[in-house]
């Protein structure tokens, strides 16, 4: 994997420092490539032909066509054959190299032939003209600023090296608002006003002053063509995940997998271990946790499956103080993200980056299977729908009992829970606002008590992606999570994590063959009476131990209450001061103060928000309050206070 940049300029010592800043995303080489009218710079991460051959800016045989890129492509073989019948001439084994061909073969049409994920730009240097593209789920990464009055465009794999440029930092307060609802940003917005995605799926193209963004691929929305077959269903998936962990398998560098307590990773370790077998080499594995005694923590579990495939496993027990550990986070994430699990990913990462150069991983499977815990209690909700309207109103008095049958943790709602309960009640009927109210973490009343008048103005409402013509309901969640909440909130932090330690993380599960078929099966055959990917566990039942087929899902478990005791809570007091937060303009002092509180009242939300606005203040210090943003994660607490 590797960090690309570049714009429309010609300025060779800008194009080095935006380079610079992505240097982890690819330690073995680095170049840049200026002249009129455009500037390329590349980091290398060499995974396939790791020959001076496969260095990046590349060209065409003539020297007009330039490319750029981060990613694999894993029918490279295919497409190379077919380009040299055509007459293209290659000078290396790399898969980059199909890019520049391609596109002179194929113009934009390119994209729709690849398979696999990729960030690319290429640069047509008699043409004037930028061309770039991101895979189809958003696996990896692009960001682009474009200022149409003073005609600069940039673009890079992380913010950071957009913002060598010294554009203006300032903080997108629509993205804002949506971060502390969601714990990450939405869309194609960006906490950094002017800073855009290139959302997955879509390719940009620059030429003479003007951008132009199209989408060439969506999930399909089959409507006659359904699998109602468990037997045909769960044969197919068998067989396009076992196509997909070997494609994802191959790479001229050690190979790896992140193995955790779930059915995830634990197919993909089982396949993998299939495949390796023939060669008689152990799959490494690498798992991560806080507490062996600890029966929710899932060292113990990985441990199991990795006797039980005999692989050659290794695990890291995650004991580092949580204030040394976020600013380096932060600084790798470019945005906050509010989900502590940032933590434990950043300590698998640099585990595994002592063994292998490429990972592979679980994301992609809830969204494809029906997998997360909000999609069995929405329909569960829906059920409630046809109460009395005096028992919805009046929600907040529900027992426990009424609670269990909407949350799988009344326990740890608290009086939040209660309140969000109360809010969610009111409504149903409206399937969008009854989910984006179960997948937030602060309600209507938060947000009333919480910002000021000024920050509330900016709130803009976000109705893209509920496609009313999904159905059933489930069908529209998935679809809804798949291009919302995947990109932005899971693939942000297996990106980020795995490249801040200088390794390439693979997802079978979002092979788009695989996520295309997955849209036909039945959704009954997902999530089947309390059985959530039900069609995914039918499929590996015989490669997985029987244990491991019939888990149920949980939360990662994060140690969330004893960081708040040893240091979150004063951190809070320290960073969410009265003087600061009346500074920030954003919120309300007196409201945030009972957050920390009340924690113990409600730790599952109150901890969620907590830890959402603890990074966000600190990445408002970090990127948008510094003199300069820092050029490397070398960064101490104490330099942001």
């Amino acid at each position: 994997m590797c960090g690309i940049c570049g714009g429309n300029f010609e300025d060779r010592e800008l194009i080095k420092d935006m380079t610079a800043l992505l240097q982890h995303r690819g330690p073995d080489t680095g170049a840049v490539y200026s002249t009129r009218g455009g500037s390329l710079g590349h980091r290398r991460l060499s995974i396939i032909d790791l020959s001076s051959a496969g260095r990046q800016p590349m060209t065409n045989e003539n020297g007009t066509i330039f490319v750029v890129f981060n990613g694999e492509i894993y029918n490279h073989k295919k497409l190379r054959k077919s380009l040299e019948k055509k007459g293209h001439k290659f000078k290396s084994n790399c898969d980059t190299e199909v890019l520049v061909h391609g596109y002179e073969q194929w113009r934009e049409k390119l994209v729709s032939k690849l398979e696999g994920q990729f960030a690319f730009a290429i640069f047509d240097e008699i043409k004037r003209k930028f061309f770039l593209a991101r895979d189809r789920l958003g696996i990896k990464p692009l960001y682009y600023y474009w200022n149409k009055a003073e005609d600069d465009f940039y673009f890079a794999s992380e913010i950071k090296s957009i913002l060598a440029t010294n554009i203006p930092r300032a903080v997108n307060k629509n993205a804002a608002h949506n971060y502390l609802n969601l714990r990450y940003v939405p869309g194609d917005d960006t906490l950094f006003e002017g800073v855009n995605k290139l959302l997955p799926g879509h390719t940009l193209s620059y030429e003479n002053g003007e951008l132009l963004i199209k989408e060439y691929w969506d999930l399909p929305n089959p409507s006659g063509d359904i699998v109602k077959s468990a037997e045909i269903a769960s044969f197919r998936v068998k067989e396009l995940l076992e196509k997909s962990v070997a494609q994802r398998l191959v790479a001229d560098v050690p190979v790896g997998v992140y193995l955790s307590g779930g059915i995830d990773s634990a197919t993909i370790t089982a396949l993998a271990a299939g495949i390796k077998e023939e060669s008689g080499e152990a799959v490494k594995t690498f798992s991560v946790g806080f507490d062996h005694s600890n029966d929710v923590d899932e060292l113990h579990k990985a441990a199991r499956i990795a006797e039980h495939f005999n692989t050659d496993h290794h695990e890291i027990v995650v004991d580092d103080r949580i204030g040394e550990m976020l600013p380096k986070i932060l600084w790798t994430l470019d945005q906050p993200h509010g989900d502590p699990v940032v933590v434990p990913m950043f300590k698998l990462s640099q585990l595994a980056s002592t063994k292998v150069k490429v990972v592979l991983s679980g994301e992609g499977a809830d969204e494809a299977f029906g997998g997360y815990v909000q999609y069995k209690n929405m329909l569960r909700a829906q059920s409630l729908a046809k109460m009395p309207s005096f028992v919805l109103n009046n929600a907040g008095f529900a027992p426990v009992k009424l609670l269990d049958k909407v949350y799988d943790y009344p326990s740890s709602i608290g009086e939040k829970g209660k309140e969000k309960f109360t809010e969610l009640m009111g409504k149903l009927g409206n399937d969008k606002a009854s989910y984006d109210s179960f997948v937030s973490i602060f309600s209507d009343n938060d947000k009333k008590l919480m910002y000021t008048d000024e920050f509330k103005e900016f709130r803009k409402e976000d109705s893209k992606y509920w496609d009313s013509s999904r159905n059933p309901l489930l069908n529209k969640m998935l679809y809804y999570d798949t291009k919302k909440w995947l990109p932005n909130y899971v693939l942000q932090v297996n990106d980020r994590m795995t490249m801040a330690h200088s390794i390439e993380g693979r997802t079978p599960f979002l092979d788009h063959k695989l996520m295309e078929y997955a849209t036909r099966v039945d959704p009954s055959l997902k999530i089947k009476g309390k059985v959530n990917k039900f069609i995914l566990r039918k499929a590996v039942a015989n490669v997985l131990p029987k244990e491991n087929v019939q888990a149920k899902k949980h939360a990662f478990f994060t140690p969330l209450d004893k960081w708040f005791d040893e240091e979150l809570k004063d951190m809070c007091e320290i960073f969410l001061s009265p003087g600061a937060v009346k500074s920030r303009g954003y919120f309300k002092y007196v409201y945030m103060k009972r957050i920390w509180e009340n924690y113990h009242k409600s730790k599952l939300l109150y901890g969620k928000q907590l830890f959402t606005l603890l990074n966000f203040e600190m990445w408002h210090r970090m990127y948008i309050d510094s003199d300069e943003v820092p050029k490397n994660g070398n960064i101490s607490l104490k330099e942001l206070l």
